[in-house]
């Protein structure tokens, strides 16, 4: 019993995991506290019946002492320390100045006390030094007041006495205080021995499950090397490793060895433990470690297979976050100890490092694997695109020179126009098949842009009257007349509607009529109402699968349109559902949200051409395209309103264009040795071709088919299969384009050349072409021969070439040159005759006479108005 309130005293203020140095200090300066309170006590007694306020004073100052171990409570352990110090200064103070100078000079004592103390403890040197201020100024004072400041009348041999009896108690106080410093000195040497006992295994430890895991890399391989290591160097019965599932927040058994688990690699019924349940998820869920020495004491004790009666848990921690937990547990009580929790904290600490380095490595792996397939998929669907683009392109050769000879006698008979009818439905198949396969692979992008959205229906809705009229079904619109712009993709828009046309028309019955609703609030929404036979309500979402026909309402379709239907309309985030009238019939609703554009009505209305206008003399066109009968089809097209030459490939093509510099090239893409992109390329990168202007013809509809060629200079695409008068009306339109280019290139030769920003490879043309006449100006012998010589053409290339982009032969060009120098510098006022001569004119006369023919007046009236 005494002992245990002894243990208590000096153990106030001690708390768990506090450092030993620092728990030294404390139980001294309890212990001190301790013995001063316990030499105080027996003065209260003495002192309280014969001097009153000595007693009081006895009792204040015993009661502080007793105080000190309150600090300690309270962790604040330096005022614990310097309170004791200023109260037995104080008491000692008190009473020497009562009793008189034998009863003072035991102030000596109290640093010889403190000394004791703290002689050993050399970061205490503050507290040394304030114990002998104190002690100093204490001896001062009693001097200076001769001991005498409260004297009591009381003899000398009563002062011995008192004497005698402090020096006594103080004695014992050091000599108690001296064995029990060393008692915790040898305490001290015991937890150093054993912390360097720790330390070394600590070591062995890591290096042992260093080497252990080295070459483990899975997360499987390392928690059972842990789990089964832990037993053997550890002295365990068992261990078993949880992981967490941070979906579940679950511990999930990964790994046990010992008697839990009599097959090693093997766990058939993994334990399965909620986070924070047991002292497992209690310690997932703290993340501190926790020894349990009498399980049957312990409430959140849980027992899987058997009962054990003690058990230890130390968390996997990696980034402040609980991935694991270790677990063990024995069938003896009080078998785990600190030991065992620090060494296993040092395995968990390893094992979470190389756990979490095998999971990022096995993430790595996934998502390399992921991207790997990835790529596979996206080379496969490319493949796939290139494969249904190549077959589109021998599937649309034979399909316009088809459509062409068809398209000529489609009024002769019913038989031609059911073979421009299958025609059309064939080249639709095709084109649904490549967007659908475009869709899938990624490469259908939609461009939104301003357009009248009332107008659009509109046309649409004239469109299908006539198909509709057939079946003397009547289309009913709900539409208005005003203009309403709204931002969408246009194309996309109309093969959506056409497919929903299509079906309406296709199963509305004779004599029947088709509606079409459109509105807008925030939203697009459009609505065709047929009057069908309707659609089954378990059939509704099955029939937007690719493939899927109504088995009741099969009508020779191929189940593919209303599939590019709902993949158009994803791709503009919107969505589509059927439904049934009530009165009978299907009801399709779509939903785009598509914004309100700010644009007018001239911003999106396109220019109307004169398509039936010709030019007035035959331009040469270059015709390059590897399919004969395509070739002799469009060049049979062209030849009444145009020159045509023509060449089989790309490399030949280049030949021709450079020779005879054509009026404009069309030509296809998909060609041998050098196809059509690469020809572009060539052409427009070549300062003798690139004024030429180029259209492309192309079987793949594809945007960055389209971008390809655009980027490589290309003028115009067009798609087959085409119309032929289309085909002869693009054509002029980019010859008109050129034409007026060429009142561009018209100023440009009234520049010195110095001053022409070169930014196209014509401007790098004409530079050098003015260039090579204003160095020769003054020459009234500088011929077109010498001017093709220094700029490395034959004299037709220069004349075409000239001709494409001014209008004027070379020799017109340089005659104009001359005489537009010969303005500028009559402008400032030269003479005539000076002006002549400088640009090249031997002849006053002449000059004057195709100076006034050019600008209608003398030259020298331009000297004297500029005087």
């Amino acid at each position: 019993m005494f002992k245990k309130i002894i243990s208590t005293i000096v153990g106030f203020g001690i708390v768990e995991d506090m450092p030993f140095t620092q728990a030294k200090r404390v139980k001294l300066v309890n212990v001190c506290s301790f013995l001063a309170a316990l030499s105080t006590f027996p003065y209260i007694f003495l002192f309280i019946g014969q001097i009153t306020y000595l007693g009081i004073a006895s009792l204040t100052f015993f009661l502080a002492f007793i105080g000190t171990l309150l600090w300690n409570c309270a962790g604040k352990y330096q005022v614990a320390k310097f309170w004791i110090l200023v109260n037995s200064h104080a008491y000692i103070l008190l009473t020497a100045s009562s009793f008189g100078r034998y009863a003072g000079e035991q102030l000596i004592l109290i640093p010889v006390l403190f000394g004791a103390v703290l002689v050993f403890e050399f970061k205490e040197k503050l507290s040394l030094y304030f114990s002998i201020g104190l002690t100093v100024a204490c001896f001062l004072f009693l001097e200076y007041t001769n001991y005498s400041l409260l004297n009591l009348d009381i003899s000398p041999a009563e002062q011995l006495e008192y004497y005698q009896g402090n020096l006594v108690i103080t004695v014992a106080c050091c000599v108690t205080i001296a064995i029990f410093y060393f008692y915790l000195y040898g305490q001290q040497l015991d937890e150093n021995q054993r912390a360097m006992n720790t330390s070394k295994e600590i070591e062995e430890m890591i290096s042992y499950f260093s080497n252990s895991l080295y070459g483990k890399n899975t997360v499987d391989e390392i928690l059972w090397d842990v789990a089964k290591n832990c037993i053997g160097r550890l002295g365990l019965v068992d261990c078993v490793i949880y992981m967490m599932d941070e979906d579940r927040q679950v511990l999930v058994q990964k790994a046990a060895f010992g008697d839990k688990n009599p097959h090693d690699f093997e766990i058939f019924n993994p334990i399965v433990i909620p986070a924070g349940k047991g002292i497992v998820g209690h310690v997932a869920k703290t993340m501190k470690p926790f020894i349990v020495q009498d399980t049957s004491k312990e409430p959140m004790y849980i027992a899987d297979d058997r009962v054990r009666l003690s058990e230890v848990a130390v968390p996997l921690i990696y980034n402040n976050k609980t991935i694991g937990v270790i677990d063990s547990e024995h069938p003896e009580k009080n078998f785990y100890k600190q030991r065992h929790v620090d060494l296993l904290n040092i395995v968990a600490s390893l094992c979470a490092n190389k756990v979490v380095r095998a999971m990022a490595d096995e993430e790595r792996a996934k998502a390399l694997k992921i991207k790997m397939e990835a790529e596979k998929i996206k080379a496969f669907d490319e493949f796939k695109t290139k494969l249904f683009a190549n077959v589109s392109h021998e599937l649309r050769t034979p399909l316009t020179l088809i459509k062409g000879t068809v398209s000529k006698h489609r009024e002769e008979s019913e038989d031609w126009i059911l073979m421009h009818r299958h025609t059309d439905h064939l080249l639709r198949l095709i084109n649904q098949i490549l967007d659908l396969t475009k869709i899938e692979s990624g490469h259908f992008e939609l461009h939104h842009q301003p357009n009248d959205i009332t107008a659009f229906f509109k046309i649409l809705v004239s469109t299908f009257s006539s198909l509709a009229s057939h079946k003397q079904v009547e289309i009913i619109d709900n539409i208005g007349d005003d203009p309403f712009y709204l931002s969408y993709d246009q194309d996309a828009l109309e093969k959506i509607m056409f497919n929903l046309f299509s079906n309406a028309i296709k199963f509305s019955p004779h004599h029947s009529s088709i509606e079409l609703k459109v509105t807008y609030d925030d939203v697009l929404v459009i609505q065709v109402i047929d009057r069908g036979p309707g659609i089954p309500d378990l059939l509704q979402n099955k029939i937007f699968e690719r493939y899927y026909q109504v088995p009741s309402v099969t009508s020779g379709g191929t189940g593919i349109g209303l599939a590019l239907t709902k993949e158009l309309v994803e791709l503009f985030n919107g969505d589509i559902s059927v439904s049934n009238a009530s009165d009978g019939g299907a009801v399709f609703t779509v939903k785009l949200p598509v914004p309100i554009s700010g644009a007018s009505e001239n911003e999106v209305q396109m220019e109307v051409e004169d398509s039936l206008s010709e030019v007035d003399s035959k331009r040469l066109v270059l015709l390059v395209e590897d399919n004969v009968e395509l070739l002799a089809y469009i060049r049979n097209e062209l030849k009444e309103s145009f020159k045509v030459i023509t060449a089989a490939d790309g490399e030949l093509a280049k030949k021709k264009a450079q020779d005879q510099l054509p009026d404009v090239i069309i030509s296809d893409i998909m060609m041998p040795n050098t196809d059509g992109i690469e020809f572009c390329k060539w052409l427009k990168n070549n300062e003798l071709t690139s004024h030429i202007p180029i259209m492309l013809l192309t079987a793949v509809a594809d945007q960055k088919k389209r971008l390809e060629g655009y980027e490589q200079g290309a003028d115009d695409y067009l798609t087959k299969p085409f119309d032929s008068h289309e085909l002869r009306v693009r054509v002029n339109n980019l010859l008109r384009s050129r034409d007026k280019l060429k009142e561009k290139y018209q100023n440009v030769l009234k520049m010195p050349s110095h001053d022409i920003v070169i930014q196209s490879s014509d401007e790098l043309f004409m530079k050098k072409v003015l260039k090579a006449i204003d160095n020769n100006i003054e020459n009234n012998d500088y011929s077109v021969s010498q001017l093709c010589e220094e700029v490395g053409l034959s004299r037709m290339q220069m004349h075409r070439k000239l001709v494409a982009l001014t209008d004027f032969s070379a020799t017109s060009f340089i005659r104009e040159v001359r005489l537009h120098r010969a303005m500028e510098l009559l402008s400032s006022g030269e003479p005539v005759s000076q002006v002549a001569y400088a640009v090249g004119f031997n002849s006053l006369s002449y000059f004057s006479k195709i100076f006034k023919g050019k600008f209608g007046h003398l030259p020298s009236e331009v000297v004297a108005v500029n005087r």
